[in-house]
Order: C-alpha cells, then sequence, then structure tokens
C-alpha cells in the first residue's frame, strides 16, 4: 500500500488551494467520495490547502460545485509534470530512452569481480588468472560456462583446492581454498637466520630462546643490526648455526608537528544541496555544472564504471553542499586544547596501531609561538618490539658489536 502511494505521488502531485464559505463541508465530500487528501492546513478563515494525487483531481470538480468553493492550482510536483514541462525537447526523451537502453544492455555484462577466501595468493594473481580461463570484467554472462572456468582456474594455479563462482546482476563473486601451507612459525622453524632491528631504538630488554645475543641492553640500535644471531658458540664444541630466537624489545622515537593559527576560516552549512551529473572517459572528467559561482561548495561524487572495449567510462553523481566561509578567532588556550586532542589521537590511531606489543613511555611537547599561532611538536617514547626474523642468505662472521 505505502509503495503504491509513493509510486503515484512519484507521478504527479498538486498542491491545491480552496476558497469558500464551506471548507470543512468540502473536506467532507473528499472523504464520503474517497478522495484522498493529505498536508491540509488553513491558510485564512474561508481558505485551505492541501495536496492531492494528479489522478484524482478531476473529481474535485463535482465536490466544488456542490460546496460552491473556488478551486486553484498552487503547486505542481513529480515524473508527469516534468516530462510534461520538456515535451518539446525530444533530444531529451531521446537521451532518456539511450539511457534506459544502455542500462538493460549493461546488466548483461560482469562489471565487478569479487574475489573471497584468498590470504596467501594475490587478488591480482587470480584475476588475471580468471582472464586466462575466460572471466573478465566486461564478458557477457549469456553463454557463460562457470563449471569450464573453474576447471581452468584449477588447472592454472595449483595452490586453489576449490574455486566456486556466483553471479549476482553484474557482480561476479569468486570464492576459492587455498592449500593448506605451513604457517611462518613453521617456515621460520625449517629455515636458519638470524633476529635483526626493524626499527631504531635503545634496547630495553633482550631475552634469547635459541642463538646469541649480539647487543646489550640501554645500547643504541639502527634499523638492520643484528639483535639475536642464528649461531650458538660453547667452549666444549665447535659453533653451529639455529633458527633464531627471542624476545627484544625497545624504547622507539615518533615525532609528532602541526602548527595551529589565531586566526581560522571554518565552514558554516547553510543546509542547500544541489546535484548535478558527469561523465569520465579515461580519467579525463567532464561534470555539467551549473552551480552558482558566487558561491562555494563541499563535492563528492560516486561513480558506476564501466569497460568498454578497453575505454573506461563512468557515470558520475555529485553531491554539492553549500557553505560559506567564517573567519574565527581563536586564543592560545584554544590552540593548546586543539592540539592536545590531535596528539592524544595521533598516539591512539597511527603509532599503537602499527606497533607490536607497543606502550607509550614518555612524551615530551615542544610549544613554540610564533606571530600567527603556535607550533606544536611532540616526542613520543613507544616500548615495543623490534626484532624481526630473518633468513640468512650469506655466512655470517663472528663480528663484535660495539655498544
Amino acid at each position: 500500500m505505502g509503495l503504491s502511494n509513493d509510486i503515484q505521488n512519484i507521478r504527479g502531485v498538486v498542491t491545491v488551494q480552496i476558497e469558500g464559505f464551506f471548507t470543512e463541508r468540502f473536506i467532507n465530500l473528499c472523504k464520503i467520495n474517497n478522495i484522498k487528501i493529505w498536508e491540509i492546513r488553513n491558510v485564512v478563515k474561508g481558505v485551505i490547502r492541501f495536496k492531492i494525487n494528479i489522478k484524482d483531481f478531476k473529481k474535485l470538480r463535482m465536490v466544488a460545485r456542490k460546496t460552491k468553493c473556488k478551486v486553484s492550482i498552487k503547486k505542481k510536483e513529480g515524473l508527469y509534470f516534468t516530462l510534461f514541462k520538456y515535451r518539446k525537447r525530444k533530444i531529451v526523451f531521446f537521451l532518456i530512452a539511450m539511457a534506459i537502453f544502455f542500462t538493460i544492455a549493461f546488466s548483461t555484462f560482469i562489471w565487478n569481480i569479487n574475489i573471497e577466501g584468498n590470504e596467501r595468493i594475490s587478488r591480482e594473481e587470480i584475476i588475471e588468472s580468471l582472464k586466462e580461463s575466460g572471466l573478465y570484467i566486461g564478458r557477457c554472462k549469456i553463454g557463460l560456462d562457470k563449471k569450464e572456468i573453474i576447471n581452468s582456474l584449477r588447472v592454472n594455479m595449483t595452490d586453489i583446492s576449490w574455486a566456486g563462482i556466483e553471479i549476482d546482476g553484474t557482480l561476479a563473486t569468486v570464492k576459492i581454498v587455498e592449500d593448506t601451507k605451513l604457517d611462518e612459525k613453521d617456515i621460520q622453524n625449517n629455515k636458519i637466520g638470524d633476529i635483526i632491528a626493524k626499527k631504531d631504538g635503545v634496547i630495553t630488554r633482550i631475552v634469547p630462546e635459541d642463538g646469541t645475543a649480539m647487543i646489550n641492553e640501554n645500547s643504541y640500535v639502527e634499523k638492520g643490526n643484528v639483535l639475536i644471531q642464528g649461531t650458538m658458540f660453547s667452549k666444549f664444541v665447535e659453533p653451529f648455526d639455529v633458527t633464531a630466537k627471542g624476545i627484544v624489545k625497545a624504547n622507539c622515537e615518533y615525532e609528532y608537528e602541526n602548527t595551529y593559527n589565531y586566526n581560522n576560516i571554518i565552514k558554516d552549512y547553510t543546509g542547500k544541496t544541489r546535484y548535478t551529473i558527469g561523465i569520465t572517459v579515461n580519467s579525463k572528467e567532464n561534470m555539467l555544472n551549473y552551480l552558482n559561482k558566487s558561491k562555494k561548495y563541499d563535492i563528492s561524487k560516486s561513480s558506476k564504471k564501466f569497460n568498454f572495449f578497453g575505454i573506461e567510462i563512468s557515470f558520475d553523481l555529485y553531491k554539492c553542499v553549500e557553505y560559506v566561509e567564517n573567519e574565527v578567532i581563536k586564543t592560545r588556550e584554544e590552540l593548546i586544547q586543539e592540539s592536545n586532542k590531535d596528539i592524544e589521537m595521533y598516539l591512539n590511531n597511527d603509532i599503537l596501531p602499527n606497533t607490536i606489543n607497543g606502550g607509550l613511555v614518555d612524551k615530551k611537547i615542544v610549544y613554540t609561538d610564533t606571530e600567527e599561532g603556535v607550533t606544536v611538536k611532540t616526542i613520543y617514547i613507544i616500548n615495543e618490539d623490534i626484532g624481526e626474523f630473518k633468513e640468512r642468505n650469506v655466512e655470517v662472521t663472528n663480528e663484535q658489536y660495539t655498544n
């Protein structure tokens, strides 16, 4: 019921004004005759306005004659009136027809391929192998043999033990199961190598499980230095190679610097939004621009991409949100508060998530006043694991590292 009403509203809605002495009787007769009206409101005494579907508008004549009310149209909305307005512009209808035709035609092609289940095998490798097997972007769905494609894919990629293809509209989803491989720890256990530093820092803890520690605690190391050498030394037997294992933690420095100005331009959104369309051909963007050049807009774009015989085409919808720029003057205390929020955000969003078992040890903040504002420089000291296993591909000598 609700969907049917929405479709009727799209076809055409009229805002009607009724003038007369019997407006209440007019509304009652509309109800009796099953004439649907809504958003009824009094303008002044004896004058009311309401909305009505275009298909029910002619029924008002009978009610108007009985109540001796004057009927006038104040506003027209809907697809019917839009098409009627441009009825003499044949090119518009031609373009609409072409758009419908191409939409239906393009829906018979595959325009996006989604890969699920791959962990070791890259998406690019699978896409390339699918292309050789007969499934690619721009491929027509008519006559597509999924079983043949799967068999060809498994022949081309021996790392795949099972594969399946599901097609939903223009999206093809390829699900795969990879052959079972040794995990990273098992691979490391079968290789001779060392634990090296993956970043600079001051060693706070080094505990070798297998191998020999080459760095003392409180020593500064640079990225690439050997921390635990994969060689065991003894007074009783000759040195022999092992897989280096152990824990290495260090204090590492991170730096964040930003400048905050007293005078700032902020955006106040007016609440007005415009939409426009465009087309992009091989990365060349063409937007139908009817925006007011004296106003400012935040523009966001959503696109539907197609690959048509090697030509990349995308139909774009632009959302343009209007705003005005206002100047705001902040105090030094407000700038400091703003910087403190950024400092914490940088620590929690950019540093800690990218460290292994990382924790904040110290934080040094330096404020430098300038004519325009305040420059804030922050140095974070993070204690984290910096050891990284590296397979040995050259002979390592028993060189003593200077601490």
